[in-house]
């Protein structure tokens, strides 16, 4: 009956791939209306389908996690990563810009990356370029920072705007 395992137990269980699990302890944590972290349940439902490629399912989760709070790193993070795969880049560069916003205290330089694959795909190439630029030079031990430089190196390659 405590509700706060059952994310916990939701989130371990999407670590470890399986899925249908955690979305049955997750909606058991949602179901508590007297569970105040149902922002943390809403992200790790959208995380349950954005892991199985089901970027569409995981958008209305992720809304709702930034709804309930509207400075959730992850939450912003994870909807601009949804909209890049469906290709709906215009939105994702605002919603990623929104992520970086919110993400620049925790040492997180994944919503650069994204974001500048973002412009990149809109045909932005100088943009992009700036934006992994500055992940690299705020986040120089960050976790994607071979991914920044190799993507940094090959968008200077191309030939686009």
């Amino acid at each position: 009956n405590y509700s706060e395992a059952h994310n916990n137990l939701g989130r371990v269980y999407i670590e470890v791939r399986n899925f249908s699990e955690a979305r049955k302890h997750l909606n058991i944590a949602a179901a508590d209306l007297t569970y105040a972290s149902k922002n943390k349940v809403m992200l790790n439902l959208g995380m349950s389908y954005f892991f199985q490629n089901r970027f569409a399912q995981s958008e209305p989760y992720f809304l709702k996690a930034i709804s309930l709070d509207r400075k959730n790193c992850l939450g912003y993070n994870y909807y601009g990563r949804a909209l890049v795969e469906r290709e709906q880049f215009k939105k994702a560069t605002r919603v990623l810009d929104q992520a970086i916003y919110h993400c620049r205290q925790k040492g997180f330089d994944e919503p650069h990356y994204y974001s500048a694959i973002s412009y990149f795909r809109q045909g932005y190439k100088s943009k992009a370029i700036a934006r992994l630029e500055e992940g690299r030079k705020k986040f120089p031990k960050g976790p994607n920072r071979r991914k920044i430089e190799e993507m940094i190196e090959l968008m200077k390659l191309t030939t686009t705007k």
